[in-house]
């Protein structure tokens, strides 16, 4: 088990926030049944709320206009 990060994320006008680095899981068919597959990471924002990543893997959207990269 991998361990979950705390990290800060900043915003272009300049406020921060921390969030959580948690692992994206995907459901994968074997042979024995069905495993979770690590496929990636998410944020889980203080609120409880789940956001994925952009493309970058570094920012990320918690509303429109509302961009943050971690620090």
């Amino acid at each position: 088990m991998e361990k979950i990060l705390n990290r800060m994320a900043i915003a272009k006008n300049g406020h921060e926030i921390v969030v959580t680095l948690i692992p994206n899981e995907k459901k994968q068919n074997t042979l024995t049944g069905f495993i979770n597959v690590e496929v990636g990471k998410k944020i889980l924002l203080q609120s409880g709320q789940e956001v994925e990543f952009n493309l970058d893997g570094n920012s990320f959207y918690i509303a429109p206009n509302e961009m943050y990269k971690l620090v």
